[in-house]
């Protein structure tokens, strides 16, 4: 019979214990490499990532990965404000992440956690974020630091002004607001930032001009399908009733700026529009017609919903506009008609002092990004291209006009097609064309929040 010994027996139980707690470590050690090679980033308790209601949990509880908008794979760790990074949002599988909220301030991510998930967070990036740009002007910060944003910005026109690029670059800006503290969707107008351009001239209160660094901005929604360009302009000597393609005197030009008060004895040979944008009220408008004219017909219109309101007149700059004519070539080619003198036979100058215009052809053809950008930017922009269309945010499938001449015509401008993503187009003054206003921000205009995606724009310090 063996004896049992209680000393040895011990031994036994605590030598066995020892191996299985060998065993259980590397099986776990396994386990976590396997986890990691999964999830390229892995949150644990207590770090700076992220902040909870829930007490303790483990690295298994939830799995997150970052994505840079310009980056095509995800990475394992929050980039820094320093970088000009903004959060954007986060994604998750389960929806077990609840009350989500980043604060800008901290760099951290706040949120309660009801159970084990997967989730995506997600920056964009934006110059106006960057530490050096902190208190700076718009116009300042984009031309100084945007040649770190290549995947949204490009300097590469004759002047090297700074421009969006790409099929849906984070331009966006609330614009015309109600209350410039509290921008919402009801009380704003989302418009998008077409790029920060150099030595505009700024008109002065005594005539004199003074050039300045400006941002050029759009309305990302046309305020009308439906308005010609200029319509039976006997006044300025228009051959036919499709009336001339001089901006400075046209129909189109009155509607949108100030300056036209409105005539009660609105008659076809008076076509003016008078400042029905500008002053935000209902009037008659030409109406627009193609490709015959319309014989100086009017219709009611009204800008009292669309118009420019009295809080957003302090943002808009009166500046000197090139308006100079232009026959069909490259965007650059259209860049130095458009600051040329070249004159149509009725056209009076090549410059017109405004404050609210239309986009230029060269606007169109230089906002194209991607890979095809450098060979799109070769081509006529009357060459029907796909790739090129679908890499242009300006792209927008409607007759948008500009407010550019056609040379060696009197009743001619070029407009955005929408049936072809790269032509630009010439036809007559009188047609109906979607109309999207343009103006130049004050130089000492500054940004104070907002990523410039759709669903964050830009806010503009009140």
């Amino acid at each position: 019979m063996r004896t049992f010994n209680p000393e040895k027996e011990l031994n036994k139980i605590q030598k066995g214990n020892k191996n299985k707690i060998i065993i259980g470590v590397c099986l776990l050690l396994l386990i976590v490499a396997i986890g990691s090679s999964y999830a390229l980033y892995q949150i644990k308790y207590n770090k700076r990532i992220i902040y909870t209601t829930v007490d303790k949990f483990y690295s298994k509880d939830i799995i997150l990965s970052v994505k840079l908008d310009d980056q095509e794979k995800s990475t394992n760790k929050f980039p820094t404000k320093e970088e000009g990074y903004v959060y954007s949002h986060i994604e998750c599988e389960n929806g077990n992440i609840t009350n989500i909220n980043w604060n800008d301030d901290s760099w951290k991510l706040n949120a309660d956690i009801n159970g084990p998930d997967k989730c995506t967070v997600f920056f964009v990036k934006s110059p106006f974020h960057m530490k050096s740009c902190e208190g700076k002007e718009m116009s300042e910060c984009l031309l100084e630091e945007g040649e770190k944003f290549t995947n949204i910005l490009a300097f590469d026109d004759p002047d090297q002004n700074g421009r969006y690029i790409g099929a849906n670059p984070a331009n966006y800006i609330w614009f015309n607001c109600e209350d410039y503290s509290n921008p919402t969707e009801k009380t704003c107008e989302r418009w998008r930032i077409i790029g920060s351009f150099k030595d505009i001239e700024k008109i002065n209160g005594d005539g004199t001009t003074t050039k300045q660094n400006l941002i050029k901005i759009m309305n990302a929604t046309p305020v009308t399908n439906g308005l010609p360009f200029d319509n039976y302009n006997k006044e300025n000597g228009a051959a036919t009733d499709r009336g001339i393609s001089d901006w400075a005197n046209s129909t189109l030009m009155k509607t949108l700026n100030p300056g036209y008060e409105l005539n009660t004895n609105y008659n076809s040979n008076e076509l003016t529009s008078n400042s029905l944008y500008w002053n935000r009220q209902e009037g008659l408008c030409a109406k627009g017609a193609c490709p015959n004219g319309s014989n100086g017909e009017t219709q009611k219109c009204s800008f009292t919903d669309e118009g420019i309101r009295e809080t957003t007149k302090q943002y808009i700059e009166n500046i000197r506009w090139d308006i100079g004519s232009a026959l069909m070539g490259t965007a650059e080619s259209f860049y130095n008609s458009e600051r040329s003198d070249n004159k149509t036979e009725l056209m009076k100058s090549s410059v017109w002092d405004g404050r609210v215009g239309l986009i230029y052809p060269s606007d169109f053809g230089y906002a194209v990004g991607g890979n095809v950008r450098n060979e799109c930017l070769t081509k006529t922009l009357n060459t029907n291209i796909a790739e090129c269309g679908e890499n242009n945010w300006l792209f927008t499938k409607r007759y948008t006009a500009t407010m550019i001449a056609f040379m060696n015509t009197t009743d001619q401008i070029l407009f955005l097609h929408y049936k072809n993503p790269t032509v630009i187009s010439d036809s007559y003054t009188n047609c109906a064309y979607s109309i999207e206003p343009v103006v130049y921000l004050t130089h000492d205009t500054k940004i104070t929040s907002g990523d410039g995606t759709y669903d964050n724009p830009y806010v503009l310090a009140p």
